[in-house]
Formats: C-alpha cells, sequence, structure tokens
C-alpha cells in the first residue's frame, strides 16, 4: 500500500512538473520578443536545441533512427501542424496579444478538438458536448475584449487571430498524435522525427512569409547575444525537452487520464500568474472570467470524454 501510495505522488509528480515546464512558453517568448528576436526565429531555435538534445538523448539509448518510407508523409504533415502551432502561438504576442489572453485562446483547443472529431466522423457532438463548447465559445469572446461592430467590420487583432489558429493547430496536432501512437516508434523517437520535420518547415514558412511582411518581430532572423543564447537553450530545455521527457514516465495505470489533463490545465492558469509577476501584465475583468470559462469548459471536456 505504501508502494502504491508513493507512485501515485511520483506520477501526479511528473504531471505538474510538466505543466510547470509549458507555463513558461509565453514567458520566454516574451523575454525573447523584448529583446528584439522574431517568432520565427524562436520557433527555429527553440526546435533546433531540442533536436540537439533529443539526439544525445536518443543516441545515448542506441534508439536514433529516422522516420521509416511508409512513414514520411505522416510525419510531414505531423511537423507541418506542430511548426504552424507554435509559429501562430507565439506570434500573436508580437502583435500586442498580452500573455493571458494568447493563453486562454490557445485552449479553445477542445472546441476545435470537438469538430475535427465530427467532421472526420470520428465522434458524434452530443448535446452536452455541445453546451460545454459553447461555454468554451463564450469564454473565448469575452476574453479576446473585442466589441460586436468590430467583428462585424472585420476589425480584428491579428494577434488574437493567430492566437485562435495556434488553438486550432493545437486541436489538428493532438488528432495526429493519436495516430502517432499506433506506429512502431518509441515516444522520444516520435517528437524527434517531429521535429525534424517543424525545423525544415519552419524554415519553407520563413521564407515564404518574408516576401509578404516586413515586421521584423515576426520574421527577421538575426545573431543571438549571450543572454539571448541562454534564453533559448533555457526556452528549448524547460519548455520543450523537460515537460515531455517527464510525461514518458507518467504511467497510465497510477493515473487517469482524465486527472493528467485537468493538472495539465494548470499550465494557462500558471502562465497568467508569471504574466503578472515578470511583466504586470493585467487584463480587464471580463477578460478573466472568459480564460476561466475557456478553462471550465476544458476541465468539463475532459470529464466527459472519460465517460464514453
Amino acid at each position: 500500500m505504501v508502494k502504491k501510495s508513493f507512485a501515485l505522488r511520483k506520477s501526479h509528480g511528473f504531471v505538474m512538473l510538466a505543466a510547470l515546464g509549458f507555463s513558461f512558453i509565453l514567458i520566454f517568448s516574451t523575454f525573447l520578443k523584448d529583446s528584439g528576436m522574431s517568432s520565427l526565429q524562436q520557433v527555429l531555435f527553440r526546435i533546433g536545441i531540442s533536436l540537439a538534445m533529443l539526439s544525445l538523448i536518443l543516441f545515448s539509448k542506441k534508439q536514433l533512427y529516422f522516420p521509416k518510407k511508409e512513414d514520411l508523409i505522416f510525419f510531414s504533415a505531423f511537423g507541418l501542424v506542430f511548426s504552424l502551432f507554435l509559429l501562430t502561438a507565439l506570434s500573436s504576442l508580437v502583435f500586442g496579444v498580452p500573455i493571458a489572453v494568447a493563453i486562454a485562446l490557445i485552449f479553445t483547443q477542445p472546441i476545435f478538438t470537438a469538430l475535427i472529431s465530427h467532421f472526420t466522423k470520428k465522434e458524434r457532438i452530443t448535446s452536452s458536448k455541445l453546451c460545454v463548447n459553447l461555454v468554451g465559445v463564450i469564454g473565448a469572446f469575452l476574453v479576446t475584449g473585442i466589441e460586436v461592430s468590430e467583428i462585424i467590420n472585420l476589425n480584428v487583432n491579428l494577434g488574437i487571430t493567430l492566437a485562435l489558429s495556434a488553438g486550432f493547430f493545437y486541436a489538428a496536432y493532438l488528432w495526429l498524435k493519436r495516430y502517432a501512437t499506433g506506429k512502431k516508434y518509441t515516444p522520444f523517437q516520435t517528437l524527434f522525427n517531429t521535429f525534424l520535420f517543424a525545423f525544415f518547415f519552419t524554415m519553407v514558412i520563413g521564407v515564404i512569409l518574408r516576401n509578404f511582411i516586413s515586421n521584423p518581430l515576426f520574421i527577421s532572423i538575426k545573431i543571438p547575444s549571450i543572454f539571448e543564447w541562454v534564453l533559448l537553450f533555457l526556452f528549448a530545455a524547460v519548455c520543450t525537452v523537460l515537460p515531455y521527457a517527464v510525461l514518458n514516465y507518467v504511467k497510465v495505470e497510477e493515473i487517469s487520464p482524465t486527472t493528467e489533463g485537468l493538472i495539465l490545465l494548470g499550465d494557462p492558469l500558471l502562465h497568467i500568474v508569471w504574466a503578472i509577476l515578470f511583466f504586470q501584465q493585467f487584463v480587464s475583468f471580463p477578460q478573466y472570467f472568459g480564460a476561466l470559462l475557456i478553462l471550465f469548459s476544458a476541465a468539463i471536456d475532459l470529464k466527459i470524454a472519460a465517460k464514453h
């Protein structure tokens, strides 16, 4: 009994540590943005440094394998979606979206997940799911701070659009991740191969965007200072390799997927706390209330999913 109790605490601790690591993503990105580094370069360097770390881990385990020929299309799609997710999420900050608003909109992911599942005929939207998602939609509207007239006149901040797009790409990433579990790769190998293609597609996207966008905080590339190198290394280690690594040690028999998902919802809550502590970023009460509605709908969605 004592051994089982300790194992439970250990698994919960791993999930909490992952949530803590994820909660610094937009914090590091804001520090780098304020230093003059573009979101495109942040994504490239975050993925590149993470790839180097994962290579060392896999090499030490003698598990450094590239995708099989029949899996190239899957990992290409996986990498492209992951690249778009990271780029839209970090780029929302470039256009003045506060961290609390950006992270709340990214966590509209369950709404998009329900829509993807419905249109791919994997899961029908039930009345209970519809009500829960409507709560999330109301929360998303409140958290943006957008007036109805702005929507009618299509006068919506590009950063808000990018944050919502990140929510969609997050849902698409999680949808593809389900198919990754059926392939004969370890979690680290799957992550490595996903990052490998994501790095390539980020470079391609960057070349394309440079022909249409001139905002230096969006697409410019510069030589990082020593301070920026330190931030980039911590960005990759703390927000990428560490959380994904510890999640590999969570045992499904010790903690339910619902509990794990609920603990990971600590990520957006901590994001808001760090935004206040590090940058004194405050938003209006309706926006905080909207963020809580989004997290509430996500938590209820996890509960509903656990019953099916």
